[in-house]
């Protein structure tokens, strides 16, 4: 789903994501993140499978608790960072 022109991942059984992911090397990393995302999205476990093949059983993904203001839409991250003003 998107959030304006902003992707937002919704919990749903089966689905999967292509995406980066992160270790974590330190809790107060976690913490930080969390008051980062807000309220806006909320904390949960997930599958991680990396392009090396490493199985992450207990990872965790940030989900919108914003279903209200999401669309349809797609998120294309290359077409992104080509476009952005960083």
């Amino acid at each position: 789903m998107m959030w304006g022109s902003f992707p937002a991942l919704v919990p749903a059984e089966g689905n999967e994501v292509k995406g980066m992911c992160w270790k974590c090397e330190s809790p107060e990393y976690v913490g930080s993140l969390r008051r980062y995302e807000t309220d806006a999205y909320r904390m949960e476990v997930c599958k991680i499978t990396t392009d090396e093949g490493e199985v992450i059983e207990n990872g965790r993904i940030f989900v919108s608790t914003d279903l209200e203001n999401l669309h349809e839409g797609g998120f294309d991250l290359q077409s992104y960072i080509c476009h952005a003003n960083f």
